[in-house]
């Protein structure tokens, strides 16, 4: 038996005591130190090692601390200078952008332009169209409407607005020319 473990009397008397809470508490206790002592001593291996591979490599590291010490030194001599031209290239910087926003502007003026004339042309030619197809359709529904009822004189007296097809629907010959396009 080890001497951690306890013996069935042992145990059968900690639990019959008046004292059996407070034999748990150190009971415990003892199990935690002893978890603690052995990560303890796994965690200082490991530092050791790690301590010993920092100091193997110590004349690099030193060596690429200088480089760096000395890299912070030049700049923060050059860091005046650097301030000091810091309006002018800022100044450069704004003008190109303002020459870029300008350019982009013009482009998208230009565009907009653009597309809004090809908008209208395609609009004043389904208008026309329209026209001209609503104008046949009517002169060519006014004959068959004659044979089917009394005869509209619409066609010969006014035609279709600017603004579409008139309200009498298709012709009942077919399409128009609108759809033919």
């Amino acid at each position: 038996m080890s001497p951690k473990e306890t013996s069935a009397e042992s145990r059968k008397s900690a639990l019959e005591s008046d004292y059996a809470a407070l034999y748990a508490v150190a009971g415990l206790t003892d199990a935690l130190a002893e978890a603690l002592k052995g990560a303890l001593a796994e965690t200082q291996q490991k530092a050791s090692k790690r301590l010993t591979e920092l100091q193997s490599k110590r004349p690099e590291l030193s060596q690429q601390a200088k480089a760096s010490a000395e890299e912070l030194r030049t700049f923060v001599i050059t860091l005046p200078e650097q301030f000091k031209q810091l309006p002018e290239a800022t100044k450069a910087r704004i003008a190109e952008l303002q020459k870029q926003a300008n350019d982009l502007l013009a482009q998208a003026t230009t565009t907009y332009g653009d597309f809004a004339g090809r908008g209208k042309q395609a609009v004043d030619e389904v208008r026309k169209s329209a026209h001209d197809g609503s104008t046949k359709a009517t002169r060519t529904v006014t004959p068959r409407s004659s044979e089917n009822g009394p005869e509209r004189q619409d066609s010969d007296q006014e035609g279709p607005s600017e603004e579409g097809p008139s309200e009498e629907g298709p012709s009942e010959e077919g399409p128009s020319e609108e759809g033919q396009s």
